[in-house]
């Protein structure tokens, strides 16, 4: 199918309608495709209108690559306070001045155009990339919700990223799916963990007119081609499927599977660890080699010290929900908890949840 994008107002979530007669080939604008030019190194820059203007001043330069990270270090700033604005008479390189809403305006519209016209170019990680950088500036942008004063550069993505009931823009991320499915056996490990990452955490499953899903797809892709996943790949695939209510039985018994075969899980980092169980467990598709794998390592392991109150309450917590018994990890956790200084890391829900799993798993604990 050609890639077809709007051209002109890219301010509403249109994009893409067939019905449209402004409908064209993205191909007609799309000045790049691989080249050697290097773009800009985004890595100094401070802050969002910083990276948003070095981007647009270098546009023609800049690969597909580069554009994807430009994407990327958005979304990373834009959790980060922002410096204050210099005035135009700083005398410092970086200084970008005063920016019109206009002018902001402007330029963020024609580096997502050349986002979306050159989407078609880009190879498996440019594209998830992409994708996963946009969904977690929508991720941002609807946790924090419309602020006075905020900046333009926010108010702008939003109406390029999110529509007017805060859900993702799904025109946009339907097309980034479709190009996504055209690649998808180029894609490695990562590059589909990362996919089911970035719809997951916008909450919207791409459906096609065969009746499949974007993440039906991914999962037959990642079982067929028996692709080798790293810890936090596995752990962002399983949590990724749970949170958008699609547990795939064949998928979590090839990653449960995998990660019973690691000789070692120290390369699981707790989080990992603790929301791969809990994705089972909230999944509730059984895997008892996994959660004893899982178990014995954390009561072998010389300190918890590296579990944060999260990841300790979502670990009992999973054992209890699945009915997995194991006494020394129990055990292993409240010794964890009272020998710790001061409970009050613990958040009341983290507390709640431990209570309730030692009462669920019928495990008691006076101190």
């Amino acid at each position: 199918h050609p890639s077809l994008v709007k051209y002109g107002d890219v301010r509403t979530n249109n994009l893409l309608n067939p019905s449209n007669p402004l409908l064209i080939s993205c191909h007609a604008f799309s000045t790049r495709g691989y080249h050697g030019s290097r773009g800009p190194d985004f890595r100094g820059l401070q802050s969002v209108d910083e990276i948003i203007v070095t981007a647009y001043e270098h546009l023609d330069d800049m690969s597909r690559r580069d554009v994807s990270a430009f994407w990327t270090c958005i979304s990373k700033l834009m959790t980060k306070r922002q410096p204050k604005q210099r005035s135009k008479s700083s005398k410092n390189d970086n200084n970008i001045g005063e920016i019109s809403f206009e002018d902001m305006e402007h330029m963020l519209y024609t580096i997502f155009d050349d986002t979306a016209n050159g989407i078609g170019h880009c190879n498996a990680r440019e594209l998830t990339e992409t994708t996963l950088g946009m969904a977690k500036i929508v991720n941002i942008l609807r946790q924090q919700g419309k602020r006075r004063g905020e900046d333009s550069s926010r108010v702008i993505l939003r109406r390029l990223l999110v529509s007017e009931d805060m859900k993702s823009n799904r025109a946009l991320f339907k097309f980034f799916a479709n190009a996504s499915i055209d690649q998808l056996d180029q894609f490695e490990a990562r590059h589909l963990s990362n996919l089911a990452y970035a719809y997951a955490l916008i909450d919207y499953v791409p459906e096609f007119d065969d009746g499949s899903d974007l993440f039906d797809h991914i999962a037959m892709n990642a079982v067929e081609t028996k692709v080798e996943f790293n810890a936090q790949d596995m752990s962002n695939m399983v949590w990724a499927y749970v949170t958008v209510d699609k547990p795939h039985a064949v998928l979590f018994e090839a990653m449960g599977d995998q990660i019973v075969a690691y000789e070692h899980l120290g390369e699981f980092r707790p989080q990992a660890l603790s929301n791969t169980v809990w994705a089972y467990a909230t999944a509730n598709v059984p895997h008892p080699k996994l959660f004893e794998k899982v178990a014995n390592y954390i009561v072998e392991s010389d300190s918890l010290v590296r579990f944060d109150p999260q990841a300790i309450s979502n670990t009992v917590w999973a054992y209890a929900k699945a009915g997995i018994s194991h006494p020394k990890l129990f055990e292993r956790v409240a010794k964890h908890v009272v020998e710790s200084d001061s409970l009050d890391r613990f958040i009341p829900q983290h507390l709640s949840n431990i209570v309730w799993a030692y009462a669920t798993a019928d495990v008691s604990h006076a101190k």
